[in-house]
């Protein structure tokens, strides 16, 4: 689908207020792909988010991420923009190879410089009071859940991991407030895991969000928000180096817990001690 093509010729049908946005999109497409649904709004000056809802369901849309990627995919040139921004169809190996490590250490550096200290002391804190930990992620999200449930289970933590809907929900059924989830999306977008986090606070337990957009839905429904700051976000929803800062931020935290706790240190070594056995 072509998301300018159609916009220009649905353009006359639309109300004001969808033109409104319309206009921002048309004057400065890649601006909006930074945008979340709240900052279009206000871009285009428009009462509210309900505006730039009916506008990319004028489009026949289901979402305004659906609608960021097929903008996406209509402004690059060739289709390697889109697996990366930076990368051209004329790179050579290593030049794509230095482009991916240093973008990949930048958003790290970015991420670094934006993060709040406050946010992951009280993640920390919440870690540490936590009965059992509970690591969701869909897709690549996932992969980062997953090495948090690892990494947490050989400290000593009582974890869970699941990149399952269902048995996400099974595991929410018996949960108190005593337990903590660990939410991982880099959209901050997925619907089921919104809705997951919103059942979790229902039932009194803390939610730490980890996630590539501070003011995405998951955010505000969550107790702690760690953010990535990285500038993929500005084309696509999937993670590429977004999935490695998402993963130093987990590892800062099992740090900061293991640190400060002698129990946990014992603990790191039994789980040493019987990974060894299993090794010549």
């Amino acid at each position: 689908m072509d998301i300018l093509q159609t916009l220009r010729e649905i353009y006359d049908s639309l109300t004001d207020a969808e033109r409104r946005v319309a206009d921002v999109i048309l004057k400065d497409p890649r601006r909006v792909l930074e945008c979340s649904i709240s900052d279009l709004s206000r871009l285009a000056n428009v009462k509210s988010e309900a505006s730039v809802v009916k506008f990319y369901r004028k489009l026949n849309l289901s979402g305004f991420q659906q609608f960021k990627v097929l903008l996406a995919q209509d402004l690059s040139k060739a289709p390697m923009e889109i697996v990366y921004e930076d990368v051209s169809e004329k790179d050579d190996p290593k030049t794509i190879t230095q482009k991916i490590f240093k973008a990949t250490v930048k958003a790290i550096l970015d991420t670094l410089d934006s993060l709040d200290i406050k946010s992951i002391e009280k993640a920390t804190e919440l870690f540490k009071k936590a009965q059992r930990v509970l690591f969701f992620g869909f897709a690549a999200s996932a992969a980062v859940a997953f090495d948090g449930f690892h990494k947490f289970t050989r400290i000593g933590k009582n974890c869970l991991f699941s990149n399952d809907e269902h048995i996400m929900a099974t595991i929410l059924s018996n949960c108190t407030p005593n337990d903590l989830l660990v939410a991982v999306s880099h959209s901050g977008e997925t619907k089921s895991m919104v809705a997951l986090a919103k059942k979790a606070i229902g039932l009194g337990m803390p939610v730490v969000a980890v996630t590539g957009n501070r003011k995405s839905s998951l955010a505000k429904v969550s107790t702690v928000v760690l953010a990535t700051n990285t500038r993929e976000t500005r084309i696509r929803t999937d993670a590429m180096t977004s999935r490695i800062v998402q993963l130093v931020i987990l590892d800062t935290i099992y740090t900061m817990l293991a640190a400060s706790d002698p129990k946990a240190i014992e603990s790191l070594n039994r789980s040493r001690l019987a990974v060894s056995e299993l090794k010549y």
